[in-house]
């Protein structure tokens, strides 16, 4: 398909998708949401427009991975905050990982509530409440003095977030499956590498059915890449594996625009 391909291709190949047996869901999170379901060998695709915002484009403060950026973020029991930066210095941006891990938090915390909207200070720790702040007029969360989070950048995560999940939820459907009859999830790409499981489910990206299931696989694209290189038995093989996928083109569903709409709340 269009929205499916080489990445993809490696990363099933990379992962032995097509060997396993049970049901395994495999996502490569990028700005392209690609995702294969395999069930003993049957497998279906797709693939969704998750935009940029999980590599740290189109936000405020965001950042590629790279040294000074905000990797992980946790709130304390006394809504104290406390993060990571790659290289271990002062904190200059959030990268993707990052990213997700504070909205994750925030949800948790109930500084952000379940439409994407950021609460007062009322309620809150005092630590947590202190750091909702304005600036030009609108509320924002304060890392640093230079490093904050804004309300379009939640948006932007929800954007992500909700088309990544209205993906899992046609993928399934499309299969007659439920969140409960998947028995593991791959997350890959450089993205899905560093971000944690628990972030992904704290904000709704993957359903809370899916906790304990989930292995990070790392950048499986280029390990596959890497091998398609150096085997023509593995190029025969991923050739072969290609023909008998299935591809469900989610565009061609009149209702998507109204599933996408139910999963971008927390």
């Amino acid at each position: 398909s269009a929205y499916v391909g080489a990445d993809i291709t490696s990363g099933i190949l990379a992962s032995r998708l097509h060997e396993r047996k049970g049901t395994t869901l495999f996502v490569d999170i990028g700005t392209n949401g690609e995702m294969v379901l395999a069930a003993d060998g049957r497998m279906t695709a797709t693939s969704t427009a998750a935009g940029p915002a999980f590599e740290g484009m189109n936000i405020a403060c965001g950042m590629r991975a790279a040294v000074g950026a905000i990797e992980r973020f946790k709130i304390g029991l006394q809504g104290d905050a406390h993060w990571t930066t790659i290289g271990g210095g002062r904190a200059t941006g959030i990268c993707g990982s990052g990213l997700l891990d504070i909205v994750a938090q925030l949800v948790v915390h109930g500084v952000i509530d379940p439409q994407g909207r950021f609460k007062g200070p009322t309620g809150l720790p005092p630590l947590l409440g202190e750091r909702l702040q304005r600036r030009d007029g609108k509320r924002v969360f304060v890392l640093t003095g230079e490093v904050i989070l804004t309300q379009k950048d939640v948006r932007q995560v929800q954007l992500a977030k909700g088309a990544v999940r209205a993906g899992i939820e046609y993928l399934l459907a499309s299969q007659g499956l439920d969140a409960g009859s998947v028995d593991r999830v791959l997350i890959a790409g450089s993205f899905g590498y560093h971000v944690r499981a628990s972030s992904l489910l704290g904000i709704g990206l993957l359903p809370a059915e899916f906790e304990g299931k989930v292995e990070m696989v790392g950048n499986t694209s280029q390990s596959g890449g890497q091998a398609f290189l150096l085997s023509r038995a593995y190029r025969r093989e991923m050739a072969d594996t290609v023909g008998r996928i299935s591809v469900v083109e989610l565009a061609n569903h009149r209702d998507f625009e109204k599933v996408f709409v139910r999963c971008l709340g927390f």
